[in-house]
């Protein structure tokens, strides 16, 4: 009977895993449904600067289909890609080939799924540099490429092609030699990602690309906050995880979603959070799908078992990309721009790290 139950308990679990969620995604468009995403998804505990407590692998399984990445050189080889935050003293999650190879062989196993990732190309690589690293792993077969002006397709009929694997960059696209990396804010903007208060999330329009209309893309609401350090002059961002069990709670998230949903007259394409598992962020990605939300496998494993090979270092959030800033708070949309700060900078607050500590 025990053994029955538990047949029972994995061909559901089996069911509701096809499709990004459930078999009713089959035949909905690609752009149509809502992702959870989880940011800096290689960034592991127990470092300072972990945004994540389970590996890319327990990532996908529990039902995170968005991998956002950073691509950075390795210290020992300029000309090689790691994925660390910000700056590979920092937090070094090893070779991007190593985790693309993990993803891979995930999608193996998984053949009715498909996942996106995301790159922060922190350090603007070229497009042909990334493609090299693709190339190099198992997972160039299985990408996808999309044509601005087309149709997203469905979930299955990019499954029936085999083209399971969606990838965005926010800098350096080149279209004509590495059409499948796709530019991401021509086809998704995002919500401002520098939140520091539970009461304040937004919906503004926050890096698209020029000239576009939110109207025509999808979206990332990135619903995650940093807590403030201030070193004289300099500001430092850390992941703050202890919030996370409140910023990830269901009131949160879906009071954000609902407030994204009336503006845009569309729900969010992508939810973007730290610490995925605490919290409900699985549960409200799943109902604003209409499926069943599956029970997490990774909640058995012990976060004191993970471990990443890098020195305890500050957390210091920085994005390349200049952009435009549309505050839907405003009666009339607003313009302001972004800038980009330097890695010399987070070098500084490496070396500050005892100050820090002190703090």
């Amino acid at each position: 009977m025990v053994i029955g139950f538990l047949i029972l308990v994995s061909l559901f679990t089996t069911i509701q895993a096809e499709c990004n969620g459930g078999s009713s995604l089959c035949d909905m468009s690609y752009s149509d449904i809502t992702q959870l995403i989880t940011h800096d998804s290689y960034a592991l505990s127990p470092n300072i600067a972990a945004t994540q407590d389970y590996t890319i692998i327990d990532q996908l399984n529990d039902g995170v289909r968005g991998i956002k990445l950073t691509a950075v050189p390795s210290i020992d080889d300029p000309l090689q890609i790691n994925l660390c935050h910000t700056f590979c003293r920092v937090l070094d999650a090893g070779p991007a080939t190593e985790t693309l190879n993990t993803i891979a062989t995930w999608l193996e196993e998984n053949p009715k799924e498909v996942v996106t990732i995301m790159w922060n190309n922190l350090n603007n690589f070229k497009a042909t540099e990334l493609a090299q690293v693709y190339e190099s792993s198992d997972i160039m077969p299985m990408v996808f490429t999309h044509s601005i002006g087309d149709e997203w397709p469905t979930i299955q009929s990019m499954i029936d092609a085999g083209k399971r694997v969606v990838n965005f960059i926010d800098a350096e696209a080149d279209s004509d030699q590495v059409p499948w990396l796709m530019d991401q804010f021509s086809r998704v903007f995002e919500t401002p990602y520098d939140n520091t208060d539970i009461d304040a999330f937004n919906c503004n329009v926050d890096r698209i690309g020029d000239d576009l209309n939110p109207d025509d893309l999808m979206y990332v609401m990135n619903h995650f906050m940093y807590a403030n350090i201030d070193l004289g002059t300099i500001k430092v961002q850390i992941p703050l995880r202890s919030k996370a069990l409140i910023t990830n709670s269901r009131e949160s998230l879906t009071k954000h979603a609902n407030n994204c949903t009336d503006i845009f007259q569309k729900k969010p394409s992508f939810i973007e959070v730290d610490f995925y598992t605490m919290g409900d962020a699985l549960d409200v990605v799943a109902e604003m799908n209409g499926v069943t939300s599956v029970p997490l496998l990774s909640s058995r494993i012990s976060v004191a078992s993970r471990n990443v090979s890098s020195p305890v270092a500050p957390h210091a959030k920085l994005s390349p990309t200049d952009h435009v800033f549309i505050d839907n708070s405003l009666d009339s949309s607003g313009l302001q721009s972004h800038h980009r700060t330097y890695l010399s900078v987070v070098l500084m607050l490496f070396l500050s790290f005892s100050l820090i500590i002190r703090l």
